[in-house]
């Protein structure tokens, strides 16, 4: 846990919280810095249907693998594919399209409140409030995607299990 001064009209003040430590590292990352893709083509609902519907390409792919810190194999369940099919596609269909902009959504929210190194180690820490499931565990259904956005907002809103 980092510990933050803060200096307000003269007054010093130290914060010991780890959230507020959180905060104060953190760095926001949107998901077209995920994918690698630009803002304008995921900015709007209907921006996001005809980028579905283009197919994102292999270097958003390869730009989300190497923010998360994934392997191939973890990618590869997470978009419903062979490893296999990873190394061939250079266009990805709609539906792993759409799976890789949800998995980078979630990177977005989980590196914007824990910090890039902090969310990883989130990810793979069974989760008491998940029925000791770990995050990793759950990335490969939508569903489980949506669990874990839930997940971290009540973690940021202090909402108790």
């Amino acid at each position: 846990m980092r510990i933050h001064k803060y200096v307000r009209k003269g007054v010093s003040a130290r914060i010991n919280e780890p959230s507020a430590a959180y905060a104060k590292a953190n760095r926001d990352v949107s998901v077209h810095d995920l994918l690698g893709v630009e803002s304008t083509r995921v900015a709007e609902p209907l921006d996001r249907v005809e980028t579905f519907r283009k197919g994102l390409r292999k270097k958003s792919f390869e730009k989300l693998k190497e923010f998360t810190g994934l392997d191939n194999t973890i990618l590869a369940s997470a978009l419903a594919v062979s490893t296999k099919t990873l190394q061939r596609t250079q266009v990805f269909d709609v539906v792993q399209s759409e799976k890789m902009y949800e998995l980078a959504e979630l990177y977005s929210i989980g590196i914007s409140y824990f910090g890039e190194e902090g969310f990883k180690r989130w990810m793979v820490r069974p989760l008491f409030s998940l029925g000791n499931i770990s995050p990793l565990d759950l990335i490969d259904v939508s569903e489980g995607l949506t669990l874990l956005k839930t997940e971290i907002k009540r973690v940021q809103y202090g909402i108790a299990v």
